[in-house]
């Protein structure tokens, strides 16, 4: 559909300013964005899935929570990615043809985007209860108990979204066909998705980093540091302390917690924004690019931990050495 909009300035000059360009550029910058989160996404958490199965890397709680992330990682690169890249793209929205495919593909997309901020989630409160100096609390830290949360977290979060298959509408004015939640269920809506999506995960992840950080510096002043004598002079010796650091595990959550944070930050602000001013083309092309932050967390988390773990890196060296000889 085309629309102009008119600006008066200079004396009362009226300038006439097209939106299809704006548009166009819109649907370019967001194909070539949700190709590259495509490629590199799914490369990565392949990566991610091959290496958190390794023996060395599944020894730990929260190896198990960020493998179900990577898996759950997937299905928002092969899903929903291509989902947004047909209708931002080449106007091909699967929701439009009917209210069924409308409500259930909503319902998939919105899971599919909830359930691995809410591992992240776990595999923080993982490592935080591992570093504890409590007993009771580490004991939460143990594969045991991740076989339990994990089936429970995906039973919660789908059943969370059920209000999708109830709500949400398809209104056939303007053309094409909007599928949304219904105007009497909209403030609801925004405040659940601003609540459960943007506000408790990133706020949980924030709170577990910094107590894992916490909790490290709260045991070398407690533990007293292992000393060493090294290179003794006949008049005295030399003291090395050894000084507790963040395990590798740890500073690739942190790392990880960070960057999710950051980038649903402003996804929550624009939701906010969104009840408060007309949505018009410069808004929802706004819309459109910030929308674009919020895949990178899916997409950026085997290139956050290589950077981040020596460890990761090593086993991915060794992988990508056995892939090449089995060639």
């Amino acid at each position: 559909m085309n629309t102009t909009l008119y600006n008066t300035s200079n004396g009362g000059n009226t300038t006439v300013v097209s939106t299809d360009s704006l548009l166009f550029t819109s649907q370019v910058i967001n194909c070539f964005v949700l190709l590259i989160y495509f490629i590199f996404g799914l490369s990565g958490n392949i990566f991610n899935i091959c290496l958190f199965t390794r023996p060395v890397l599944l020894q730990t709680s929260s190896s198990v929570y960020l493998l179900c992330t990577a898996i759950a990682n997937l299905f928002v690169i092969i899903f929903v990615i291509p989902f947004r890249l047909f209708a931002d793209g080449f106007n091909l929205d699967l929701t439009y043809y009917s209210l069924l495919s409308c409500r259930l593909v909503s319902y998939i997309y919105f899971v599919c985007l909830a359930l691995p901020p809410f591992f992240t989630v776990l595999a923080c409160a993982d490592r935080w209860a591992a570093s504890s100096i409590e007993v009771n609390r580490r004991r939460f830290a143990s594969t045991h108990m991740a076989k339990r949360l994990i089936p429970l977290t995906i039973i919660v979060g789908c059943l969370l979204y059920s209000y999708v298959l109830v709500t949400f509408s398809l209104d056939p004015n303007p053309p094409p066909p909007f599928c949304s939640v219904g105007v009497t269920y909209a403030t609801f809506g925004l405040i659940f998705n601003l609540i459960i999506y943007c506000i408790i995960p990133p706020s949980l992840m924030a709170i577990f980093s910094v107590s894992i950080i916490l909790n490290v510096l709260r045991k070398r002043d407690r533990v007293m540091p292992a000393m060493h004598v090294v290179n003794a002079p006949a008049n005295g010796r030399v003291i090395r302390r050894d000084r507790r650091r963040l395990s590798q595990m740890q500073v690739m959550l942190v790392c990880e917690s960070i960057i999710e944070c950051s980038f649903t930050l402003p996804f929550g602000l624009i939701n906010l924004v969104s009840r408060m001013v007309d949505n018009d083309e410069y808004f929802l092309t706004i819309y459109g690019y910030v929308r674009l932050l919020i895949f990178f967390n899916y997409v950026s988390s085997f290139y956050i931990y290589t950077l981040s773990s020596k460890l990761y890196r090593n086993e991915f060296k060794k992988l990508w050495k056995k892939i090449i000889h089995r060639n």
